[in-house]
């Protein structure tokens, strides 16, 4: 008789203090077990084991990961250990603190409003009165409404045949009143609903902003074309890694089905609270099925995510996706939690790391309509540049990675609760600062980090280099790993800020390898943006505006940008802060067919200007890694306070 072999038996695992209790089998990560059961680890790193943020206690049968190998762990004392490198291997218990899990962010809902002369949106409803059939007008159901229908478009608009089977009830019970929602699709309109009655005056859209880190959605009414409500949470896909390279290997190794479910989920959870926001004010209700159009804006990894699409030769060169211009599904295809005829159109992109989001800021700005040259910059999880005017375009990703979203940052974090958003450095070394919320100071945001550099150079407190000054400031010491480090406060003490009782230990510190990361961030963007005039034969004095989009440069100081060389030294006034362009061009496109069609002209006109094989970006990023650039030319009001200041501690 043969044995079967025994196959292991599911492990109980409890997370602290969700009280979450699951099964899972054995070998799995408490990472992906904590995922699993909704349990938001931070993991910047995707869990590879490199960004320590995942840190958790565990009590129970536990393995960790060393390379090939795998240790088991004592069961008796809790014991703090990363939940990416930890495996179940028996019924465990996870106490996961605060500081390891995903805060609530600082998300940038707002943007300049674009005024629209005339609403011409994807989706529109039309009120008719249709004549009784009879004996002598006794055409089908369909061919009544058809005959109805004013515009030559509207009558040959396309009927699904879900739809289809709706109409005798819809039709007899409204006594032939009715009205009809008509979208605009790919190839013609399309009937997408029809309701008895007279609901005209009822209308609406979801405008979409898929970020790589946030997700921002907004209920319009179709109708006046206002925005009804807003909300906004962190991509649940964040877990998975700060930077869209990470997913993409994820999705690689795992499959894409979870980030694509994970997308969703969050648009799915956003929208119920958009709705019941909307009808508190409207004083009527507003539910998800009352949507019947959208419109998503993003960076073409996180549309190829909410598609479904393969992203892994987005990775590789020649870098291509599976499509630029998907443009238009029905919600139901998607699995966007709305009504499922809705129709969706998708915003296009130029490449694969220049998409629907960036062509919404165009959109949003107006560059495109102007004939003076503007520059735009989205500085985000990557960075990207445009470069343009109405007759022409170009555009660059330039790769800066996540230094700015909290990446590659020892002290480093997004722009949630706690996040030192603000420093000021003064002479004598001393520090004063802001956090997210006035909580206790858990790391350091992005602007946060500009300010920090700008604030240390300014003060002789490191060189051009990114260098620290050695024993200039008590403050500037040598860190525990060896690196000689700037401390600026105790997790969750100092400044005029609320005290934690949940923070993790140690010092909030900028060490000078963190300075080199945050340079090299700096200069992939300022070169990108050099490159792009170069290329055409510009400078940046020939600009007459330069648009700053995104949530990170809403909040940027701008002339603390100039200091450390991230952004070009010009007037003050030449600079316009357009907040977030990407939701807004969504918005545009939901309302207007002319904005649609301005899209898709962006499209034709913008030359995408590879910049990993380009000789003269690596001569430029190699002259900015210097604070603010090697040329200190280039920065003449930058060159004038280093004169000053020197002058001042002389």
């Amino acid at each position: 008789m043969t044995r079967s072999k025994r196959v292991p038996e599911d492990c109980a695992i409890r997370f602290e203090p969700d009280g979450i209790t699951m099964k899972v089998a054995p070998g799995t990560t408490v990472l992906d077990a904590a995922l699993d059961g909704g349990v938001m680890i931070d993991s910047v790193c995707g869990g590879a084991g490199r960004c320590g943020r995942c840190k958790v206690m565990v009590r129970g049968a536990a393995g960790i990961a060393h390379g090939a190998r795998k240790s088991m762990i004592s069961a008796e004392a809790p014991k703090t250990v990363l939940a990416c490198l930890t495996t179940v291997e028996g019924d465990l218990k996870v106490s996961v603190p605060e500081y390891s899990r995903v805060g609530v962010h600082q998300i940038l809902e707002t943007s300049e409003n674009v005024p629209l002369k005339e609403l011409s949106p994807l989706a529109r409803k039309v009120h008719l009165k249709l004549p009784l059939p009879s004996l002598k007008d006794n055409l089908g159901d369909a061919e009544r409404l058809r005959r109805a229908l004013k515009k030559e478009e509207d009558k040959g608009a396309r009927i699904p045949l879900s739809v289809l089977r709706t109409f005798p009830a819809a039709m007899r019970k409204g006594n032939w009143e009715i009205t009809v929602t008509i979208a605009e699709c790919q190839n013609g309109n399309e009937i997408v609903a029809i309701e008895p009655g007279d609901t005209s005056k009822h209308l609406c859209g979801l405008a979409i902003d898929i970020g790589t880190t946030t997700v921002v959605v907004s209920l319009i009414d179709m109708i006046s074309g206002s925005t009804l409500a807003t909300e906004s949470t962190y991509n649940q896909q964040i877990v998975h890694g700060e930077d869209v390279l990470t997913r993409i290997t994820y999705a690689e190794e795992h499959g894409a089905q979870k980030l694509n479910r994970q997308i969703l989920e969050t648009i799915r959870t956003l929208i119920p609270k958009a709705c019941e926001k909307a009808s508190r004010k409207a004083g009527r209700k507003i539910s998800p099925i009352c949507i019947m159009s959208a419109s998503v804006s993003g960076n073409p990894t996180m549309m190829h995510f909410l598609l479904g699409l393969d992203t892994r030769n987005i990775r590789y060169e020649p870098y291509i996706p599976v499509v630029n211009t998907p443009q238009y599904f029905r919600a139901e295809e998607l699995g966007l939690g709305i009504d499922p005829h809705a129709l969706v159109y998708i915003c296009p992109g130029r490449s694969s790391y220049v998409g629907g989001d960036v062509l919404a800021d165009v959109v949003a700005s107006g560059m495109h309509l102007k004939s003076d040259i503007t520059l735009l910059i989205d500085v985000g999880t990557n960075g990207e540049a445009v470069l343009g005017c109405k007759d022409w375009m170009v555009a660059c990703s330039c790769s800066a990675g996540p230094a700015f979203e909290g990446g590659e940052v020892s002290s480093g974090m997004r722009a949630m609760q706690g996040a030192i958003d603000r420093i000021q450095i003064d002479p004598a070394g001393e520090v004063k600062f802001h956090t997210i919320g006035d909580r206790g100071p858990l790391g350091i945001c992005g602007s946060g980090l500009i300010d920090l550099v700008a604030g240390l150079f300014i003060n002789g407190f490191i060189d051009r280099h990114g260098n620290l000054a050695k024993g200039k400031t008590k403050r500037i010491r040598e860190g525990d790993d060896g690196d000689i480090e700037f401390f600026i406060a105790k997790r969750g003490k100092g400044g005029n800020v609320k005290g934690l009782t949940d923070v993790a230990p140690g010092d909030i510190a900028v060490k000078e390898s963190d300075i080199q990361n945050i340079l090299r961030t700096k200069a992939a963007i300022y070169s990108g943006c050099s490159v792009l005039l170069k290329t055409m034969g510009y400078d940046f004095k020939d600009l007459s505006q330069i648009a700053i989009a995104g949530g990170f440069g809403h909040y940027l100081d701008v002339r603390k940008a100039m200091i450390i060389g991230l952004l070009p030294d010009v007037e003050m006034k030449r600079y316009r802060f357009i907040g977030n362009g990407a939701l807004e061009g969504a918005r545009l496109a939901l309302l207007s067919k002319q904005k649609r069609k301005e899209l898709q002209k962006i499209y034709e006109n913008m030359t995408y200007l590879e910049l990993s094989v380009n000789n003269t970006f690596f001569e430029e990023f190699t002259s900015s890694l210097f604070i603010p650039h090697t040329d200190l030319d280039r920065f003449p009001s930058v060159k004038e306070l280093m004169e000053l200041e020197r002058n001042a501690r002389k």
